[in-house]
């Protein structure tokens, strides 16, 4: 995730996590060709929208940078009542559930320590305890359990390859040695594994081994449910959870639905792997001058074996003892879909209230045999994407094959210079689920399909030409989308408007275009060049992908965060929203007083919290925009913060500021996340303490009840010309102190030592603090 998330009310969503122990870095399975098992794990906020990482990008990069930060402290905000706080915890987390809303959970853990080194102990969990809550912050109880480990004394590790440090540590068994990771899968049920009517939760664990890869468990308990007494790792007698299921297997796709009699109806697909029934020797030696042979016998074949094994399982009916499959299907490696590294291979879906298992392979290998890691891979002609759909029987007994598509695939010819050596086809890598259509685009009950095209070019192993295409159900390619696409970007669902997706191209002098969609038309409506010109008479302004659509009486509007921030005449940083009207028309610019040393800025264009009363509600169209704020501090480096704030207006020439939070002594800001409870929308703000590795949320109401300003002036209001602090109308001075001084809006203006100058400030109030007071001052 990034800085800023969304959480989503859907819940059928995809996939992340597994594993080689190395260090105490998370393992990773040991497949061929550099696949990867993390990248299909259940992950609920991932396929919400499969778009959002694209849009909020540079959102990611600017956690990234935070991530590096020790976390200054910030000593003012402009604040608002904070409804609920939790933490610190070691994790802080949302679950989905069938019935639409989101709860969220804490995670703390108990560690013993291996002495490895005299600069190292390796922790080894020995407990979890996961505290639930409901969507609206109240406790639902708490599970925790102890980790066992498995030593497979049938399994000696030979001391002639095994380090002796190694056996040392852990023995002279092939064992699991430590937890790499332990979280709750974010999908509740309550009907699933059993019949009663108590929430059950899924812990998933991976554990590292001195196999070199990781053992993964699916953990089931209830809230409420039996506990047992045993004694914890430090030999003292404690309550736990009593474990009601277990799965060694990954989690890789949910379907939970509430149906239209009022019944959970869950459906979940579990994930491991499978390899060659035969081991096949592999002949030492290689061509002369070269540590690898061009020419390794089985290789290929090997290849060919390797795979995922996926079981999908209905929930327990009465009479029943344990979750039942329904279907089960082998995904061999070399004939997964897409690029073979991600696409979703299975997927889960409704259509009129039935749920359909969507699966997806190539028909034969996608690449032609190659028998060396240093061989040339070459992909196959006559190749087709074979698309199968299963449909639920009636009585929920099983399921049917529905229908069979199968798509040609074929090799892009190159072009431009580049060199396409691969294009890879498939499903759901455009807009997951919804690449599977019933509805729109045939009439005999049969899906057509969306089809992402990904052309790899030679040299460029991060760069792929994506085009995107029409199927119908026969496999006829009906409409070309949008080819060579840079970009593209999933806009907000809007009633009474078709669905939109925004492709981002260029033309023939190298100029970016955003091309507008509808995707059930297939027609573009729009098309805007990033270069947008408001009148004849100025300069163009310069675009971001930062954009979305917004509803605006019986039409929309789009808004776009703006390149490039301006300064007003005081050296405020002042960031800008366009919005331009639903036929491209220029509409307004919004402009956001940031304040002053803004280094970077990121706003949340987000259709779910651009109303103008989202945040503040005043019966005003002043739209309030939060955003992320990197501000340069003298004497402190740079400061990261978010800030809420409304657009300049007539009433408020200078904008108005309703919530600045940043670093505090709980660590530096982690995540910001709006949850859209109907009765009551929420706003989550993290802060992470990097050394101690601890999460700490404060919880806000929406809208706010307070206009920012008044939070200043109660701290002002406390405030005494009796402390320590002096005020001579040009000088503060607080000897011995750290003093800072703050504009009505919370923003740093000045800072410094025993003594600071302000006398170049503008007339106004502002706000002291030095040795712990504070104090209210006012410049003629």
């Amino acid at each position: 995730m990034g800085i800023f998330t969304k959480t989503f009310l859907s819940i059928t969503l995809p996939v992340l996590s597994i594993g080689v122990f190395a260090s105490d870095a998370d393992a990773r399975s040991n497949y061929p060709a550099n696949f990867d098992l993390d990248n299909y794990v259940y992950k609920a906020n991932k396929a919400a929208s499969p778009f959002e990482s694209e849009r909020t990008q540079q959102i990611n990069l600017a956690n990234e940078i935070l991530d590096g930060k020790k976390g200054n402290r910030r000593n003012a905000h402009i604040s608002q009542p904070v409804v609920a706080s939790i933490g610190p915890k070691e994790m802080i987390e949302n679950i989905e559930t069938p019935w639409g809303e989101t709860w969220f959970y804490t995670g703390s853990f108990k560690y013993s320590y291996i002495h490895v080194s005299e600069d190292y102990d390796r922790p080894v969990m020995q407990e979890f305890e996961f505290q639930i809550y409901d969507s609206q912050m109240k406790p639902m109880g708490t599970i925790r359990d102890k980790v066992s480990y498995k030593v497979y004394e049938d399994a000696p590790r030979d001391p002639a390859t095994a380090k002796p440090e190694d056996i040392e540590l852990y023995g002279p068994y092939h064992r699991e040695v430590a937890v790499a990771k332990c979280e709750i899968t974010p999908i509740i049920t309550r009907n699933f594994f059993n019949r009663d009517e108590k929430i059950e939760i899924i812990v998933g664990i991976s554990v590292q081994t001195t196999y070199y890869i990781n053992n993964n468990y699916n953990k089931v308990y209830q809230l409420g449910g039996e506990t047992i007494e045993d004694k914890d790792f430090e030999g003292n007698t404690q309550s736990y959870n009593k474990l009601i299921y277990e799965i060694p297997m990954q989690l890789g796709d949910v379907y939970s639905k509430i149906d239209s009699n009022g019944k959970e109806k869950t459906y979940m697909t579990f994930m491991g792997d499978y390899e060659p029934d035969e081991e096949i020797e592999i002949p030492d030696g290689g061509d002369e001058g070269s540590d690898i042979p061009s020419y390794i016998p089985g290789f290929w074949e090997q290849y060919c074996a390797y795979g995922v094994d996926a079981i999908v399982y209905r929930g327990v009916r009465d009479g029943e003892t344990e979750i039942q499959p329904v279907m089960t299907k082998k995904f061999p490696l070399c004939r997964l879909p897409g690029d073979m590294q991600s696409t979703p291979f299975i997927m889960t879906l409704s259509h009129n209230d039935k749920p359909y298992i969507v699966q997806q392979y190539y028909e034969d290998t996608f690449y032609n045999p190659y028998h060396s890691p240093i061989d040339d891979m070459s992909m196959r002609e006559n190749n087709k994407l074979v698309i199968e759909i299963y449909e639920e029987n009636e009585g929920g007994t099983g399921f049917k094959l529905s229908q069979t598509t199968k798509i040609p695939i074929y090799l892009s010819e190159s072009f431009g210079g580049n060199t396409i050596i691969a294009s890879y086809f498939s499903a759901g890598d455009f807009r997951y689920r919804d690449d599977v259509n019933f509805t729109d685009f045939t009439d005999n009950g049969k899906a057509a399909f969306f089809i992402t095209k990904q052309d790899y070019v030679a040299g460029q192993d991060d760069n792929y030409i994506r085009s995107y295409y029409l199927y119908d159900d026969n496999g006829a390619m009906k409409n070309a989308i949008f080819e060579k696409c840079e970009s593209h970007i999933r806009m907000s669902d809007i009633e009474g408007f078709e669905p939109q997706e925004m492709f981002i191209g260029t033309n023939s002098m190298g100029e970016y275009i955003f091309h507008f969609v509808d995707m059930k038309s297939l027609k573009e409506v729009l098309n805007l060049n990033y270069l947008y010109q408001i009148d004849p008479d100025t300069e163009p302004e310069s675009l971001t992908s930062n954009m979305d659509r917004v509803k605006d009486g019986d039409s929309y509007k789009y808004a776009n965060e703006l390149r490039f921030p301006i300064q007003d005449e005081d050296n405020n940083d002042i960031a800008r929203v366009i919005w331009i009207n639903k036929d491209g028309s220029y509409d307004r610019t919004d402009e956001i007083n940031m304040g002053t040393g803004v280094l970077y800025a990121q706003i949340y264009i987000d259709n779910s919290t651009l109303n103008p009363d989202y945040f503040y509600k005043d019966n005003t169209k002043y739209n309030e925009y939060m955003m992320l704020v990197k501000r340069g501090i003298a004497g402190e480096g740079a400061v990261e913060e978010v800030l809420v704030g409304q657009a300049s207006n007539p009433d408020y020439p200078k904008g108005r500021i309703f919530l600045t939070d940043g670093p505090d002594e709980r660590g530096a800001l982690a995540k910001v996340m709006t949850y859209n409870h109907p009765e009551q929308p929420l706003l989550f703000i993290t802060k992470y303490d990097k050394p101690k590795d601890i999460h700490s949320w404060d919880i806000y109401a929406l809208p706010f009840t307070s206009d920012g300003d008044s939070s200043v002036d109660e701290i002002a209001s406390s405030a005494t010309n009796e402390g320590s602090i002096a005020f001579d109308g040009v000088s503060i001075r607080c000897e011995g102190a750290s003093i800072e001084v703050f504009d009505i809006r919370g923003m740093k203006v000045a800072k410094g030592n025993g003594i600071v100058n302000i006398s170049h400030l503008d007339a106004g109030i502002y706000i002291v603090t030095a040795n712990g007071e504070t104090l209210k001052v006012q410049m003629q």
